[in-house]
Formats: structure tokens, sequence, C-alpha cells
């Protein structure tokens, strides 16, 4: 009877001890089934610790190679094109001739011009003797006066369009392209050729209105050519007071030394770098960081709650992008931590892990 109530016993025991034994594994389960619908439910993001830093800022900007001195040479007659004097790439100087226009029909009316000049003349002269003996009157005189007077400013102008028919260099340099042929019929005005002095090569780039408040005359800056793989060192000769229709402001850059006899010519691709100055004490963030863009600037900011980290949605106001960054003008602290990269997932007091 005993032996009976004593393995009744262990049979009770060991009912028991299963029964604890499932217990304590179905708790285990639940708490690591909570601990992962929690890791589920926290969105996995990159985190940056706000500070200040000195921002080193420059720009670089693509253009082409242009002579500081160049001139399109147009026609002051017109006419047929009757002689080339110069080629492209020939030296010139000032008044060197570079073509002839027909000018026959020019010198025929100036012959013209001072025959009728000397008839005026010697009518002039013989009325006011005539004048003298009282057989003509002092109106006439005037008259022939001003006919003379009127005569002579054809005859000068005349001259003039002669002269004219020779178009000639009105800057020294060299002759970078030509517009006319032999025979071509040209107008008043019509381009013909273009002179370039190649001893001083400029660039001219375009500078936003946050950019030109920054730079000055004389500042140091650097030309590429990418042809000829070469640095060459430069300056800052001439600023732009207004902004063009693109809202741009024209700035020259000028290589210092004398390209006249350089490999450098016109229309060569370059890219000219310049350094602005630095920027102290500066909150910088990554761009990425932004979730609207530049337009619309605005970050997520990783708060502690107890024992989740949480984001809070936050507009900042920025003072300008540098390349892959963006100085913050407002709104954020030092040592604030913002969401850099995930937060496509985010909402507002999202709960968030933070990974490296």
């Amino acid at each position: 009877m005993k032996k009976s109530w004593f393995a009744l016993v262990l049979i009770i025991a060991a009912i028991a001890g299963l029964f604890a034994l499932l217990h304590h594994n179905k708790t285990k389960k639940m708490e690591e089934l909570e601990k992962r619908s929690k890791a589920t439910m926290e969105i996995p993001v990159v985190v940056n610790e706000v500070g200040q830093q000195t921002l080193a800022r420059s720009i670089k900007i693509n253009g082409v190679l242009q002579a500081k001195k160049q001139v399109i040479v147009l026609s002051e007659t017109a006419g047929q094109v009757e002689r080339l004097y110069r080629e492209v790439g020939d030296q010139v100087w000032i008044g060197a001739p570079l073509a002839l226009v027909d000018a026959t029909i020019v010198s025929t009316q100036l012959e013209t011009a001072r025959a009728n000049l000397e008839n005026s003349k010697r009518d002039l002269a013989r009325f006011r003797n005539l004048a003298q003996s009282g057989a003509a009157t002092q109106q006439t005189v005037d008259q022939l006066t001003l006919a003379v007077e009127a005569a002579n400013a054809n005859v000068v102008a005349l001259q003039k369009q002669l002269y004219n028919t020779t178009i000639k260099s009105p800057q020294k340099g060299v002759v970078v392209s030509r517009m006319v042929e032999v025979g071509s019929v040209i107008g008043g005005g019509s381009p013909t050729f273009r002179v370039a002095d190649l001893s001083q090569m400029i660039m001219n780039v375009g500078l936003t209105e946050r950019e030109i408040v920054q730079v000055r005359l004389g500042m140091p800056a650097n030309i590429h050519v990418d042809a000829l793989n070469k640095n060459y060192s430069a300056i800052i000769s001439n600023i732009g007071i207004a902004a063009d229709m693109s809202g741009r402001y024209n700035v020259e850059v000028l290589i210092k030394e004398d390209t006249k006899n350089s490999e450098l010519r016109p229309d060569l691709s370059t890219t000219v770098s310049f350094d602005l100055p630095a920027r102290e004490n500066t909150i910088v963030i990554p761009r990425n960081a932004l979730v609207n863009g530049v337009k619309d600037p605005k970050i997520y900011l990783v708060e502690a709650v107890k024992d989740t980290n949480k984001v809070t949605a936050r507009k900042i106001a920025i003072s300008s992008v540098e390349g892959t960054n963006v100085v913050v003008h407002s709104g954020l602290s030092v040592g604030d931590r913002i969401v850099v990269t995930g937060h496509q997932n985010l909402y507002e007091g999202a709960a968030v892990r933070i990974i490296q």
C-alpha cells in the first residue's frame, strides 16, 4: 500500500514538474516574441550628431577661353569685295589693311565733286570782282559762298567714303576669322573680320547672387585648359554690376601671364576654380538628410523617449548649398541627432533603431 502511495506521489510530482517546465518555456517564448515584435516595429536609420565646423568653399565652373581684346570689324561702305589683304592667322596692327571694296563709283563721284567745287570757286571769285565794281549784288556773292562750302563738304564726304573702301583693323592682334570672300557684296555695317589680341586671355563665367557678393577684384583663381591638360594662374579682373536674363552676374577671370606666344587660343574648353572665404563655426549637414529637398527643407530629429528612440519632424532654414552639404541658418543646435539615411519610411513619432 505504501508503495502505491509513493508511486502516486512521484507521478503527481512529475506531472507538476512537466507543467512548470511548459509554463516556463511558454513565458520565455512570449518574451522573445514581444522583443521580436518590438524590433520589427522600429525603423532602422543612420544618425549624425550635429556639430560646428569651419567650411572651406570653392567655385568650379566650365567655360571657354576668349581674348580680352577682340573686335568684329564692320565695313563702313557698301559694294563688292575686290581684294583681300589678310588671311586667318595673320598678325595685324592698328590701321593695317584687311580688304578692299570696289571704289569705282565713289572715285567717279569724287572726281565730279572736285570739278564742281573748282567751278563754284571760280564763280565766287568772278562775282566778288563784279560786286566790287557794283555789277553784282552782295546777295549773289553770299549764295555762291554757300555753294562753295556745300561743294567742299561733298568732296570731304566722298573722300571719307573712298578712304573707307579699304577695310582696316582697329586694333593690333591676329585675324581669327574672316566672313567675306573676293566677290562678296556687302553693305555698310556688314561684319568682315574678327581680330583678337592674344596676349591677354580671359574666361567669362556667371555667378549666382549668393556667390557674387563673396568675390572680390584681384581674387586668385586657376584656369585648367582641357585640351592641353595644363593649369594657368589667374585673377578676377572684372565683376559685373547687373545680372543677365538668367539672373547670373558676369565675372571676368584673366590669365596672369602674357599668352601672345603660348599654345592658348580662343574657344578652347576650360574650367575655372577659385576659393571663397571660409565660414567658421558653421552648422553643416549632409544634403541627403533633407526630407523634401532644398525648396522646403525639413529633417527628422531623433529624441530618446524612455527606452525608445523616436523621431520628430522639424523645419529648418538653410543659407547655402555647398556641394553635397547644406549650411543651416536656423532650426538646429549643436548636439542634435538627425536622420541621414532611412527617413523615406519615417513619420511623426515613429520609433527607430539606430544602426552604424
